[in-house]
C-alpha cells in the first residue's frame, strides 16, 4: 500500500487553436469574455453593441474592432469622446497584440488575448464563480448591486423608465422543515428555471438573499413590470414541485416599483420601495402582487 503506482503521463500539448478575445480587467463585469469570432465587432454601452459594455461614462459606440483571415486584430476608435487607450497611448487605430491592455475610461480596462478553450473555459468558470449563486444559477447580490447602480443612474441620465420586481417564496422556512433543505434547494432551482424561461433576455435576474430574488427591467413601466410579476406569480403556483415522490405547492409574493421622472433620490430609495410592496403583498395574505400600479392586487386563490 506504501508503494507509489507506476503510471504513464502524456505529455500536455497546447492546442493548435488559439482564438482572439477580450477580457474585462477593471470595471463592472470583472472577468467577462467576448469571443473576436467574427469579422467585425462594435464595442459600446448601447445594449445592441456586440460588445456590450456596461460603463455610462464611455461612448455609445466607442471603438470597433476588425479580424482578418490570419486572426489578426485591428482597433479603431469610432470618435470617442473620452478616446480608447493603448497600453496607455492614445489611438484612433492600431493592430492588436496579445496582452495588450485597452482603456475606454477611468474604470474600465479591457485585456486583449488569444485563448486556447481550455483557458477559455478557465476564465468564463472564474467568471460566473464570481457573478453567479451557486444553487440556483441566477447573479448574486454583489452583481446586482453593481446593475442596479448602473442602471438607476443610465435611466435617469436618458429619462426612461426602470422596474424591479422583488419577489419572496411564500413560507419557505417551512418548506425546508417539512421536506428537508434538499427540497428547499430543489424548489429554489425550479422556481428559477420557471422565471427565466418568463422574463426577457434583458432583464436582469438575481438572488438578493435566502428565498428573495429580485428582477431588473429597463425602460419597462409599471404596468408592463406588474404583468410580468403576474405570470410569474401564476407560473410558479401552477407548477408544483416534485420532490422524493411528492408534489410540493409553491407560491411567491412580489413588489414592484418604477423609477420614472426622477421620483427616487437614489436606487437605495426605489429599492425601499419595492420591498415596502413585497411586504404589502406578503402583510395581505401572500401569493399576490403588489405596487404602484396594482396596490394590493387581489389574487384569485386556487
Amino acid at each position: 500500500m506504501d508503494e507509489t503506482i507506476v503510471t504513464n503521463i502524456k505529455s500536455l500539448a497546447e492546442s493548435e487553436i488559439l482564438d482572439p478575445y477580450l477580457m474585462i480587467i477593471s470595471g463592472a463585469n470583472i472577468g467577462k469574455l467576448f469571443n473576436l469570432n467574427a469579422d467585425e465587432f462594435i464595442a459600446g454601452r448601447l445594449q445592441d453593441c456586440q460588445i456590450w459594455i456596461e460603463d455610462t461614462t464611455i461612448s455609445r459606440k466607442h471603438f470597433r474592432i476588425l479580424r482578418n483571415s490570419n486572426n489578426e486584430c485591428t482597433i479603431i476608435d469610432l470618435d470617442s469622446t473620452n478616446g480608447t487607450y493603448i497600453n496607455n497611448k492614445r489611438v484612433t487605430s492600431a493592430v492588436l497584440k496579445g496582452g495588450d491592455k485597452i482603456q475606454i475610461s477611468k474604470d474600465t480596462i479591457i485585456l486583449f488575448d488569444y485563448f486556447d478553450e481550455s483557458r477559455r473555459i478557465s476564465e468564463q468558470r472564474r467568471y460566473e464563480m464570481g457573478v453567479k449563486d451557486p444553487v440556483t444559477n441566477t447573479y448574486n447580490k454583489s452583481y446586482f448591486l453593481q446593475r442596479i447602480t448602473e442602471e438607476f443612474s443610465f435611466c435617469q441620465r436618458q429619462n426612461l423608465p426602470l422596474s424591479v420586481i422583488m419577489f419572496d417564496i411564500d413560507h419557505f422556512k417551512l418548506i425546508n422543515d417539512t421536506y428537508g433543505h434538499l427540497a428547499g434547494d430543489q424548489c429554489l432551482q425550479e422556481v428559477c428555471e420557471l422565471i427565466s424561461k418568463v422574463i426577457r433576455q434583458d432583464d436582469v435576474f438575481c438572488r438578493y438573499g435566502g428565498e428573495e430574488f429580485v428582477i431588473i427591467m429597463r425602460n419597462t413601466e409599471g404596468q408592463a413590470a406588474v404583468n410580468l410579476a403576474e405570470r410569474v406569480r401564476q407560473k410558479i403556483e401552477t407548477t408544483p414541485v416534485f420532490f422524493d415522490g411528492q408534489n410540493i405547492r409553491v407560491t411567491v409574493s412580489s413588489g414592484v416599483a418604477t423609477a420614472q421622472n426622477e421620483n427616487y433620490r437614489d436606487y437605495m430609495a426605489f429599492m425601499a420601495d419595492a420591498d415596502r410592496h413585497l411586504y404589502r403583498s406578503k402583510g395581505s395574505g401572500r401569493n399576490r402582487v403588489s405596487g404602484a400600479c396594482a396596490p394590493n392586487l387581489p389574487i384569485q386563490q386556487t
